[in-house]
């Protein structure tokens, strides 16, 4: 009578689950390879608008066996904290523009890893908060209560990440509080 092995078989392992993602500095050379991901993601973005926000050293991208599949770009801003509004002056906050995720690696936390680098930077730069806009509309009334009912992942994202909403004339603005 033949035995038969008892071993387990493996299971097939997710790409993400045997390979490391990756955080690194946006550079000059790694502006080409973004626009694409960025474009890929629907952003209508130039290589130029790309480099000139790169250039503020406090944009992101994730990578995986060194290839590209995440941009979070970001850059200096002045929040007046009394009227919720952006204005001009010296910067005491980060500006985060939505993360650009390559649809093969959606919902495996590459907008958290972005996010989370890119609040470490502005703490470190000594800038007080982490601001962001969502442009969807948000009907009236309590805006954290819609995000969990119906927001989009970037907003979910932001409100398990204990941010907090003010509507403003150009949309909701997420911040939070870095330092």
């Amino acid at each position: 009578m033949e035995e038969k092995d008892e071993t387990p078989k493996a299971k097939f392992i997710h790409l993400l689950d045997e390979e490391e993602v990756e955080v690194k500095k946006l550079e000059d050379s790694d502006i080409e390879e973004s626009v694409k991901v960025m474009r890929k993601c629907a952003f209508d973005v130039t290589e130029g608008e790309v480099k000139s926000i790169v250039d503020y050293g406090k944009s992101f991208g994730a990578t995986v066996n060194r290839m590209l599949i995440g941009v979070g770009l970001s850059w200096p801003a002045r929040l007046d904290a009394e009227t919720m509004t952006i204005i001009n002056g010296e910067a005491n906050a980060l500006y985060l523009e939505d993360p650009a995720v390559l649809l093969a690696y959606e919902g495996r936390g590459i907008r958290r890893i972005l996010l989370k680098e890119r609040e470490k930077e502005a703490a470190e730069s000594g800038l007080k908060y982490s601001i962001g806009y969502l442009y969807e509309d948000v009907p009236k009334g309590n805006i954290s209560a819609y995000i969990r009912e119906a927001g989009s992942q970037l907003e979910k994202l932001y409100l398990s990440e204990e941010y907090e909403f003010h509507r403003t004339d150009r949309g909701i603005l997420a911040f939070k509080r870095i330092s």
